[in-house]
């Protein structure tokens, strides 16, 4: 649940004269009443012209790495799990042949470890906590690792870059199919449970929505330990953007655990 009705400036869209007998294929919003806008009727070639290049700009998305190629090798070596050696190598053929195209100020692991470090106090940080589990009578015990959810939402609000696009108040959309308005379903906000839940707040609150997945097709490894990534993206942002992989896609919250059999049973003896 958020409160941030007072920080929202009211809707800027231009509306479109009410006539008795709407032009076919035109569109029809309504608002959540909490929200205080009035009903928005669209053509069928202005609808959606609002959402459809919402791309959140940042011409330095490398920072607080030195340069765009000094995150870009940091990224490659952290997703290989490279070794402090595999790194070295690697980073002085590049200094060797690198031909002035691009700042490459890294030198040794300890430059990359450095970046990261400095990045890392920006972001909400991991905790391990342990789940357990009883099976056949045993108490098992096993470490998960997760991300505060709120505090990842509190990351997102702090951005400035992303606040122009966050939707807070519930929508119902109608389209004109010549005799009469017929509603559909469009992003998150577009839904009746959307709209009772916004009812259901006190007048100053809008939804906070967190939209929740194990993506399996990833699989992450580090020596003997295998995890599956749980992924978080923010109902409130645009489909293009929460879906995206710059400011505002999803983000990784936590790690399901795999325990192979052999494991388990060793647990369980």
């Amino acid at each position: 649940m958020a409160t941030l009705h007072e920080s929202i400036p009211p809707s800027n869209h231009a509306e479109l004269p009410v006539t008795a007998n709407a032009a076919p294929d035109s569109f029809k919003t309504e608002y959540h009443p909490k929200g205080g806008h009035m009903a928005l009727y669209k053509s069928f070639s202005t609808f959606g012209q609002q959402t459809s290049s919402k791309h959140v700009p940042d011409d330095e998305p490398w920072i607080p790495f030195l340069s765009r190629a000094d995150f870009e090798f940091a990224e490659i070596t952290h997703a290989a799990a490279m070794s402090k050696e595999q790194v070295d190598k690697p980073i002085h053929l590049v200094r060797r042949i690198s031909g002035g195209q691009s700042d490459f100020t890294l030198k040794s692991h300890a430059d990359i470890s450095k970046g990261w470090a400095h990045a890392a106090p920006q972001l909400t940080h991991f905790e391990r906590h342990s789940v357990p589990v009883t099976h056949k009578g045993q108490d098992l015990e096993f470490k998960v690792y997760i991300q505060l959810l709120w505090d990842w939402a509190l990351d997102l609000l702090q951005e400035p870059l992303l606040a122009p696009h966050f939707v807070w108040d519930a929508q119902q959309l109608y389209k004109h199919d010549g005799t009469d308005f017929e509603r559909f379903i469009h992003e998150p906000w577009t839904t009746d449970h959307w709209w009772n839940i916004q009812s259901a707040l006190p007048d100053n609150g809008v939804p906070f929505a967190f939209i929740l997945y194990a993506d399996k097709s990833h699989l992450s490894s580090s020596g003997k330990v295998k995890a599956y990534p749980v992924v978080a993206r923010c109902g409130n942002l645009p489909v293009e953007i929460r879906n995206g992989d710059g400011i505002g896609g999803g983000q990784v919250v936590g790690w399901l655990p795999i325990a192979r059999y052999h494991e388990f049973i060793g647990l369980v003896q």
